[in-house]
C-alpha cells in the first residue's frame, strides 16, 4: 500500500475521455494489484473501502464509450472485491443500470476476439459472484438470457470453469422463473438441448433447472406441458435413462411389436445381447425419475406421453437391473404413480399433503399412504418447503413413522438438507426413533458428514 494515494487512485478511475482512458486503465491495474497482493485486506479495505470504489467502477461499465480491455479489468477489480466479502454485492445493485450493463456487455462479446472474450469471461465471473446474494437483481436485468446464449453458441469457445460458472448462474436464476413468463419456451428449448451437452456437470445442471421450473408450475397448478413441449423434455428425460447403444434399438423393438400380444418377451429377445446398465451416474438418474414424477403429477397430457413413449419400458427396465437401491426404488415409485393414473385416474392423487392427510380418516389409509409416499418424494428432492409446511400445519407429526419403520428424520438423514434435519429437531423430532436404526446410523452410511456432525 506504500506509495500509492487511494484518493488520487480514486480519481484516476472516475476519468475516461481521449487520453485519459490510459491513466484509467493503469489505476484499475493497480487497484486489482492492491487487491489481490495485500498482506493485510482490512488495511486495503480502509484505504479504498468499497461504498466509494465499487460505484465508480460500475460507472465505468455504464460508459458506452469504455473499451473492453478497460471493462475486463474494471469487471477483475470488481470481482476481487467481491472475493473477499460478498457484502460489497449490494454495492453492485445500488448503481442503477450496473447489473444490465455487466449482462449488455456479456450478451455482445464476440468470441473470436481474446479481449472480448476475456471479458466475457470475467462477466461470468462477476456474474456468478453477485447472483449468490442478489439473485432477483441478475435476473430482471436478463441475466439467464445472457447465460443461456454463451452456453449454447460459444460453450466451446470458452473455458470449462466459465462453463460452469454459467450453469451455476443459470440453476439459480431458474429459480426465479415464473410460470408465466414469456421467456419459458425460450429457456426450456435451451435447457433441453443442453440436456445432451457433453460435459456431465452441465446435463445435470440443466436437468436441475427443469426440477426448479416443473416445482414452479406445480406450485401454481399449472400445467407444465408447454415447457415439456418447447424443450422436448420427455424423450430427452427417458432416452437418458437407456445407453446410448440401446436408444435407437428400444425405439424400433416397441415400435415394430406395439400391437403384438407378447410385444414384450420379442422385445426383451431383440435386445437381450446388449445388456444393461445405468447410463449416467446414480444422482442424476434419481432425479431424472423425480422429475418424470412430478410432471406426470402434473400434467395429464404428458403422462399420455411419457405412457406412449417406446423407450420407457426399457429405460424403466435399465433402472430397476441396475445394482443402486435407490434407483430402484425411485423407479419403482413412478410405476406405481403411472399405474394408479392409469387404473384409478387423475383423481386418485393427493391434491396436496394438507388436503390429502386432513381427509385421511374419510378416505381411508391408501390415499394417505400416497400422500406419505409425496412427502418422501419431496424430502428426497431436498424441497424443506414441502416438509416445513406438511408439520406446520399439523397435517403430520415430526416424529411420524412410515409403515416399513422409517422416520421423517431418517429420510431426512440419508437424503435430505441440514436445513430438513434440523427442522424436525427442533419440532422434537427423536433421533433414536425408528424401528431399524438410527438417524446418525443413516447419515454415516449414506456418507452425510454435515448432517453427523450437526
Amino acid at each position: 500500500m506504500e506509495g500509492v494515494d487511494p484518493d488520487t487512485l480514486l480519481e484516476w478511475l472516475q476519468t475516461g475521455v481521449g487520453d485519459e482512458r490510459d491513466i484509467q486503465l493503469m489505476a484499475l491495474e493497480q487497484l486489482c494489484m492492491l487487491l489481490l497482493m495485500s498482506d493485510n485486506i482490512d488495511q486495503c479495505f480502509e484505504s479504498c473501502p468499497p461504498r466509494t470504489f465499487l460505484p465508480a467502477l460500475c460507472k465505468i461499465f455504464l460508459d458506452e464509450t469504455a473499451t473492453e480491455n478497460v471493462l475486463e479489468v474494471t469487471a477483475r477489480a470488481i470481482t476481487y472485491y467481491l472475493d473477499v466479502s460478498n457484502e460489497c454485492t449490494r454495492r453492485i445493485t445500488q448503481v442503477d443500470g450496473a447489473v444490465k450493463a455487466i449482462c449488455n456487455r456479456l450478451a455482445v462479446a464476440e468470441m473470436s476476439n481474446r479481449t472480448s472474450k476475456d471479458l466475457a469471461e470475467q462477466c461470468v465471473k462477476l456474474l456468478e459472484h453477485v447472483c449468490q446474494r442478489e439473485t432477483s437483481a441478475v435476473y430482471d436485468a436478463g441475466g439467464l438470457q445472457c447465460m443461456l446464449a454463451l452456453i449454447r453458441q460459444h460453450g466451446q469457445y470458452v473455458h470449462k470453469d466459465t462453463v460452469h460458472s454459467a450453469m451455476s448462474v443459470i440453476t439459480r436464476l431458474c429459480s426465479k422463473m415464473e410460470p408465466n413468463d414469456s421467456t419459458v419456451p425460450e429457456c426450456s428449448a435451451s435447457l433441453g438441448a443442453l440436456l445432451e451437452h457433453d460435459d456431465p456437470k452441465v446435463s445435470e445442471c440443466a436437468l436441475r433447472c427443469f426440477a426448479a421450473l416443473t416445482d414452479r408450475f406445480i406450485r401454481k397448478f399449472m400445467d407444465p406441458v408447454e415447457m415439456v413441449r418447447h424443450g422436448n423434455l420427455v424423450d430427452h428425460l427417458l432416452n437418458s435413462l437407456v445407453p446410448a447403444h440401446m436408444t435407437s434399438v428400444a425405439s424400433t423393438a416397441s415400435l415394430s411389436h406395439m400391437r403384438s400380444a407378447n410385444s414384450v418377451g420379442s422385445s426383451d429377445s431383440v435386445i437381450s445381447s446388449l445388456g444393461y446398465g445405468l447410463n449416467r451416474s446414480a444422482s442424476f438418474t434419481s432425479v431424472v425419475i423425480s422429475l418424470l414424477s412430478n410432471l406426470c403429477r402434473g400434467s395429464s397430457t404428458v403422462t399420455e406421453q411419457v405412457v406412449s413413449s417406446p423407450v420407457l419400458f426399457y429405460a424403466l427396465k435399465t433402472v430397476l437391473m441396475s445394482k443402486d437401491e435407490r434407483c430402484i426404488m425411485d423407479a419403482l415409485r413412478l410405476c406405481d404413480l403411472l399405474m394408479v393414473l392409469l387404473c384409478e385416474g387423475r383423481s386418485a392423487l393427493p391434491k396436496s399433503i394438507g388436503s390429502t392427510a386432513a381427509s385421511r380418516n374419510e378416505t381411508g389409509p391408501n390415499l394417505f399412504d400416497r400422500s406419505h409416499r409425496h412427502l418422501i418424494d419431496a424430502i428426497r428432492q431436498r424441497d424443506t418447503d414441502a416438509l416445513i409446511d406438511a408439520v406446520e400445519s399439523g397435517q403430520v407429526d415430526a416424529n411420524f413413522t412410515d409403515d416399513v419403520g422409517q422416520t421423517l428424520l431418517n429420510w431426512s438423514s440419508a437424503f435430505g438438507t441440514v436445513e430438513m434435519v434440523t427442522y424436525l429437531c427442533d419440532k422434537g423430532a427423536d433421533v433414536n426413533k425408528g424401528q431399524r436404526s438410527s438417524s446418525l446410523h443413516y447419515a454415516a452410511c449414506f456418507g452425510r458428514s454435515d448432517v453427523s456432525y450437526f
